[in-house]
């Protein structure tokens, strides 16, 4: 509201300062774009980090197969070894057997 009085040699004017709008710094529609795009760039920096996890368990994985089997191939290994050494003792003791009678004189 301005009001103007004047006087014969003077002039004065007075103005009242205009009531300042208190939701002035308020925009509920950019808080909601601003929500958005905070909650999107979360989204999707999960989605990320929950790829990048599960690539490295696929690496990991793998690498556990890749141990398991080559440690089955070593047991397999150990098991043929094993199963051909009982074979030569079984028949190393067969044949000390055999020429142990034939040094008592035992015959068949």
């Amino acid at each position: 509201m301005t009001t103007t009085t004047t006087t014969p040699n003077t002039k004065t004017e007075t103005s009242t300062p205009a009531a300042r709008n208190p939701f002035e710094g308020f925009d509920p529609m950019a808080m909601w774009t601003r929500s958005q795009d905070m909650f999107r760039d979360l989204m999707s920096d999960a989605i990320a980090r929950s790829q990048a996890f599960t690539d490295h368990l696929a690496s990991l994985e793998s690498d556990a197969f890749a141990r398991a089997n080559s440690a089955v191939t070593a047991w397999a290994q150990l098991a043929q070894d094993s199963l051909e050494y009982g074979a030569k003792l079984s028949a190393e003791a067969r044949k000390v057997g055999v020429e142990t009678a034939k040094k008592l004189g035992v015959s068949a």
